[in-house]
């Protein structure tokens, strides 16, 4: 069994002026340094240094002279490279918590009422902290695909063959971003065959507006994009990404246990995740013997 990363002090992860400010006093005190001292090393007013600790407002080229003179560095990265860096750090981030707990901060476009042109169960399937705990690393040149949290790779992937076994009616679309790298027939070999054998496609082609990529919710809406070009009538969808649920569909909630959010460190070896799929499954399979 692999180790658990250490966690590396404080957490790094800076999403507002305050936070930032922390960050800096933090490694300014860490190293015994005064306010006066850093900031004539710095060259800067000591009252400019005092307002960028306290979280205010200050010019970005100030605030690069603070960072430089104290040894810090600034990155900007995808959420998803975000994610590995802090989890080998040691900390875990819930994006969602800040960007999607107030309903007045999510956008999400009015959809029309869903046509049901299909009654095939459909399972939305992603693979990092889905099928495995943690997230891959992925050499495009080889082809080589590790987990950043040492686990092995697509380790639940039995436990969902085994709970899909009673149901052979079950399809399989695949929301993983291994689509972005990898070519489709790979993403899929890695799937033991019982698995492999139910996908019928992928989301890859659904290009989520600009807001959902802001706003955390892209993966909700490209699958729930998917289940309106289809009309599904029996879907599920099992992701670590899957933030705002309650907010699609035409009204709000009514898409919302169609979606099961995952612990990413846990996928659905998670006991409660385990018991809403095999819900999901009875229930459908109730629907199959009754008709529409």
């Amino acid at each position: 069994m692999s180790e658990e990363p250490r966690k590396s002090g404080q957490n790094p992860l800076a999403r507002e002026l305050q936070t930032l400010g922390q960050l800096v006093r933090s490694r300014r005190l860490g190293s015994e340094l005064s306010v006066d001292d850093t900031a004539d090393y710095c060259g800067i007013a000591p009252e400019t240094l005092s307002r960028l600790e306290n979280g205010e407002p200050s010019r970005t080229d100030q605030l690069f002279k603070v960072l430089e003179a104290l040894g810090l560095a600034m990155m900007v990265l995808p959420r998803s490279d975000a994610d590995i860096a802090l989890r080998a750090l040691g900390h875990a981030v819930k994006w969602h918590a800040t960007s999607l707990t107030a309903a007045d901060t999510l956008n999400v476009t009015p959809q029309p009422a869903l046509e049901h042109r299909s009654a095939t169960p459909t399972l939305f399937v992603d693979y990092d902290g889905t099928l495995h705990a943690g997230h891959a690393l992925l050499d495009t040149t080889t082809g080589e695909v590790t987990l950043e949290s040492g686990r092995p790779l697509l380790e639940y992937a039995p436990l969902l063959a085994e709970m899909l076994e009673p149901y052979p009616e079950v399809e399989i679309v695949l929301t993983t971003s291994w689509l972005q790298k990898l070519p489709f027939d790979q993403v899929v070999s890695y799937l033991p065959q019982e698995l492999g054998r139910r996908v019928v496609g992928t989301t890859l082609g659904i290009k989520p507006r600009l807001s959902y990529v802001l706003n955390g919710s892209e993966r909700t809406y490209v699958i729930t994009s998917y289940v309106y070009g289809k009309g599904l009538k029996n879907w599920m969808a099992i992701d670590d990404s899957v933030y705002g649920a309650f907010h699609f569909g035409r009204t709000p909630g009514e898409f919302a246990d169609r979606f099961v959010l995952l612990d990413s460190s846990r996928g659905i070896s998670d006991e409660e995740a385990q018991r809403r799929i095999r819900g999901w499954l009875s229930s459908i399979h109730g629907d199959s013997t009754r008709g529409d």
